[in-house]
């Protein structure tokens, strides 16, 4: 009998279904959706996720943590009697947050084998786990090479300058997942079965790398990206913008890497100018997709992580002032409004347990802080009824 386990998501989003259908092989799977407590307050969504652990026996929770504040190390730390693994898609942005929030869990799970060992670095007990590496559905249809190059995605201004400058030089390429121009899952697996070479990019969306601990620095990082393992999946060669994580899983005459739209354009040229070459290197990049990185290779050892019977610990020397004042106002924003500031003030009592290790000095502005901001969102409730 497999065993039950939860997965805690912040909020619908489509990578959900992947881990869904990934934690259903090996496990009998529950999901919840955080946004869907709008009624209740901190203590009363704690009791209602434990209340469902206990009446469905769950015995291991999985928290989709990444840009969620609310599911943070104080929240996870009150999710009682089971194993806690930790995945996180979006570790490059939030890293410094997230290191944190994994101290309250057993196993971190990364989508970047760099982030991986980052967490590896600070005594973690941590592994590697792309979303999209099911070859039961990402799997080479073997169907006709009828598109020489394939880009799917979201295209914004510097990736569009990069096809613009391919095809201005000639080379056919065919975008899909813009604007309107998009494809369901069945035909993007086929949509890339059809294609010579899929055209991946590295550099993470967004106007600038959010940064929880000061204000925003980055303008981008240079990120893993699925289209690696789909693309190998389905039995087509992909060449990518740069990125360290991918390095890591593999040397550049597997994977050939540009910067500058010129690189791109030599190397694409180079494989579509080379049948032999480019259906050798196809035929080893889906082979080491599936001998290597498949789903099946690569959550063995998570399995295995997850079934241990105890978990060694890294002692935080301290929780930072931003990452308390992060998690105090998520407990007091819970379902605030004029209608029950008695309810948010009691929800104090939360925000003091949260403080109990802090300096008398950080306990003073963070309770300061909290009843402002019971006041100021009680107030804003009003208008937004409105």
């Amino acid at each position: 009998m497999k065993k039950k386990c939860l997965i805690l998501f912040k909020w619908p989003n489509y990578l959900n279904k992947y881990l869904i259908s990934k934690l259903s092989n090996f496990y009998d799977v529950e999901h919840l959706f955080i946004s869907n407590y709008k009624n209740e307050n901190f203590s009363e969504t704690i009791d209602k996720i434990n209340s469902t652990i206990e009446y469905k026996k769950i015995e291991i929770v999985f928290f989709d943590v990444d840009f969620s504040k609310f599911m943070n190390f104080f929240f996870v730390n009150k999710i009682k009697k089971v194993k806690k693994v930790m995945v996180t898609y979006d570790d490059y942005a939030v890293h410094e947050m997230n290191s944190i929030t994994a101290n309250a869990c057993d196993i971190i799970l990364c989508q970047c084998p760099l982030s991986n060992l980052k967490y590896k670095e600070k005594g973690y007990e941590s592994y590697w786990m792309p979303p999209e590496n099911d070859s039961n559905i990402f799997k080479n249809h073997n169907l006709s090479k009828e598109i020489d190059v394939l880009f799917f995605g979201q295209l914004r201004n510097d990736r569009k300058e990069f096809i613009d400058f391919l095809i201005d030089k000639g080379v056919k390429v065919k975008v899909v997942g813009h604007d309107s121009n998009w494809a369901s899952e069945e035909e993007l697996i086929k949509l890339i079965s059809k294609s010579k070479i899929v055209l991946n990019f590295s550099k993470s969306l967004g106007e600038t790398v959010a940064n929880y601990a000061s204000t925003d620095i980055y303008k981008f990082n240079y990120q893993l990206k699925g289209r690696l393992i789909q693309s190998g999946l389905c039995g087509t060669l992909c060449i990518s913008e740069y990125s360290p994580g991918q390095e890591l899983l593999f040397s550049e005459e597997e994977l050939p890497m540009f910067r500058t739209k010129e690189e791109c354009l030599a190397i694409v040229k180079r494989y579509l100018s080379d049948k032999n070459l480019l259906e050798k290197h196809s035929k080893f990049f889906n082979s080491k997709m599936l001998n290597l990185y498949e789903e099946k290779v690569n959550f063995k050892p998570i399995l295995k992580a997850i079934d241990q019977p105890s978990f060694k610990k890294i002692e935080l020397v301290t929780i930072p002032y931003w990452y308390i004042r992060i998690a105090a106002k998520q407990i007091i924003k819970k379902n605030v409004s004029i209608w029950n500031i008695l309810s948010s003030f009691y929800q104090l009592k939360q925000v003091l347990k949260v403080l109990e290790k802090s300096s008398l000095y950080v306990q003073l502005l963070v309770i300061i802080e909290s009843i402002l901001n019971i006041l100021w969102y009680s107030i804003t409730s009003i208008k937004s009824r409105n």
